[in-house]
């Protein structure tokens, strides 16, 4: 079965999607925009479905990234934090992730 990976920051939603393709995982993905402090519901509703959340942190501001971890930390997921804006690098950690917990 398809795992799914939720990343949170950046812009470039079709190239995530594309990317997961071709590493055989489904891509949710949030901007980690937050309008009036955060959109923690919607988060968690991301996160619950996600078996590898990851968090661009050149991509997503401080509110954002904390809401996650606390959402994270609330359901027992792991979160990884990629630093900068890449797509692959976030999913390729996710897949070896994925394969090391299995």
């Amino acid at each position: 079965m398809k795992k799914t990976v939720a990343i949170f920051g950046g812009s470039q939603e079709a190239t995530y999607k594309r990317i997961g393709q071709k590493n055989n995982v489904n891509i949710m993905f949030h901007s980690g925009k937050t309008r009036n402090g955060g959109n923690k519901k919607e988060f968690k509703t991301l996160v619950k479905k996600a078996d590898c959340v990851v968090v661009l942190l050149g991509a997503v501001g401080h509110v954002s990234m904390d809401i996650v971890k606390e959402v994270c930390k609330d359901l027992g997921k792991d979160v990884l934090y990629h630093n900068g804006f890449g797509a692959s690098g976030a999913i390729q950690r996710c897949v070896e992730h994925l394969n090391t917990a299995a």
